[in-house]
């Protein structure tokens, strides 16, 4: 699967949450979860320096925190 493949699944997993869901899509690229309710103005992994005004929800917090924990575990492991 290659970059271009995975981020096209991942766009259509977004939409079809928010379909379900009947809220707007995230459309940010560097937003890796499909159950973001962010919508357009998403902010994941966009720089605070930014000028664009993003939001964050709540489900895209708690995804990046169960992903640093889940980092932190695995090199503990190692």
């Amino acid at each position: 699967m290659t970059l271009d493949d995975a981020t096209s699944d991942l766009q259509a997993a977004k939409n079809a949450f928010a379909k379900e869901n009947g809220i707007e899509a995230c459309t940010n690229t560097k937003c890796g979860f499909s159950g973001c309710t962010c919508g357009k103005r998403c902010g994941c992994n966009i720089p605070p320096s930014s000028t664009v005004v993003v939001e964050t929800c709540d489900p895209c917090a708690e995804f990046k925190r169960r992903q640093a924990e889940e980092k932190k575990f695995r090199a503990r492991e190692a």
